[in-house]
C-alpha cells in the first residue's frame, strides 16, 4: 500500500472521551467534539487513542465511541482509531472493531518489545485488516522506532503508511526518517504540535494532535503551505501559551484540554476517567 492514501495529510485530530460526573461517557459532547474538529478544519479524526483516555475504555465503551465518531463525522473526513495494547491478540481484537464500525486506518503503537516482536506484532494487524497503518512512535508510551526498524516495516508491511513522530527532538527524527525512506512514510508531529514549525521545516505533511484551538494549528500549517513563513510563525505563536503549557504538565493534559473545551460549550463537563499522561 506504500506510498501513503491521498487523505493522509493535515490535522488528524486526537479526539477527547467526554465523560460525566462518575465517568460514564457523554455521547452527546462526543458529537459537538467532532463538530469542533471539523469546523476548526482537521482532515481526520482519531478517537479512543492515549489522549482520548483510549487505553481506560472497555470493549463496549471503544465500540460506543468509535461508531458515534464514525457516524457523526458522515464521510466528511477519515476515521483512524488507536490501536494501543502490547499483546497482538488484544490488538489485532481491537482493530478489527474499528474495521467493523468503519475505520478508515489505524494507529498502531508498537508493544515495548524488541524488533522482531515488533515487526510481527505490526504484520499480523495488517495482514488481517488490510487498512493503512500509522505507527505510533513515542517511546514513553510504546516501543521504540529506529529508523532501521521504520526501514524493514515499510519494506515488509505495504500498509504501513505514516509515523507519529514523539520521539525527541522530532525535527531531527523526521528528517532522519525522510533522508531513508524519502517520501514513502507521511512525516507526522504531535506533542500538541508545540514543534510545529521546525516539524514543518523538517517535512512534516500534518499533525496527529488533540490541540483543542484545532483552527490555530491549521493556520500555522496554511501559511506554511503558501510560504508565508512569517505567517505561520505568528500563527504558532498564538498556540504556545496553550501548546508549552502542556508540555510542561503532561499529567494534567487531558484534563486541560477538555477544562478548555468545556469553557468553550463543546462539551458539558470537564471529567476525566483518572489522572493520566498523555502527548499528543
Amino acid at each position: 500500500m506504500n506510498p501513503h492514501p491521498a487523505w493522509l495529510h493535515g490535522l488528524f485530530a486526537v479526539l477527547p472521551t467526554p465523560m460525566a460526573a462518575g465517568g460514564h461517557l457523554d455521547l452527546e459532547s462526543l458529537d459537538r467534539v467532532v463538530d469542533h474538529y471539523l469546523a476548526g478544519g482537521a482532515t481526520g479524526l482519531v478517537p479512543a487513542s492515549i489522549a482520548g483516555e483510549g487505553h481506560l475504555l472497555d470493549e463496549h465503551e471503544r465500540r460506543l465511541v468509535i461508531e458515534r465518531v464514525a457516524r457523526r463525522s458522515a464521510g466528511r473526513a477519515p476515521v483512524i482509531v488507536g490501536v494501543l495494547d502490547d499483546s497482538t491478540h488484544l490488538a489485532l481484537a481491537l482493530a478489527r472493531v474499528a474495521a467493523d464500525c468503519g475505520a478508515s486506518g489505524l494507529l498502531v503503537k508498537p508493544p515495548r518489545s524488541d524488533a522482531a516482536a515488533v515487526l510481527a506484532h505490526v504484520d499480523t494487524i495488517a495482514r488481517a485488516l488490510h487498512l493503512p497503518i500509522i505507527l505510533m512512535d513515542h517511546p514513553k508510551f510504546g516501543g521504540l522506532l529506529p529508523v532501521d526498524l521504520l526501514q524493514r516495516l515499510a519494506d515488509t508491511v505495504p500498509e504501513v503508511c505514516g509515523i507519529k513522530v514523539e520521539e525527541e527532538p522530532t525535527p531531527e527524527k523526521m528528517i532522519r526518517v525522510g533522508a531513508a525512506l524519502g517520501t514513502r512514510l507521511g512525516l507526522f508531529g504531535g506533542l500538541g504540535g508545540v514543534h510545529c514549525l521546525a516539524e514543518l521545516a523538517a517535512g512534516a505533511d500534518g499533525f496527529f494532535t488533540g490541540y483543542p484551538h484545532p483552527d490555530q494549528l491549521v493556520a500555522v500549517m496554511a501559511c506554511w503551505r503558501k510560504g508565508d513563513r512569517a505567517g505561520a510563525a505568528a500563527a504558532s505563536e498564538r498556540m504556545m501559551p496553550v501548546a508549552t503549557w502542556e508540555r510542561e504538565h503532561p499529567e494534567s493534559m487531558i484534563l486541560q484540554r477538555k477544562v478548555i473545551l468545556r469553557d468553550a460549550g463543546v462539551i458539558a463537563e470537564a471529567v476525566v476517567r483518572q489522572a493520566a499522561t498523555a502527548a499528543a
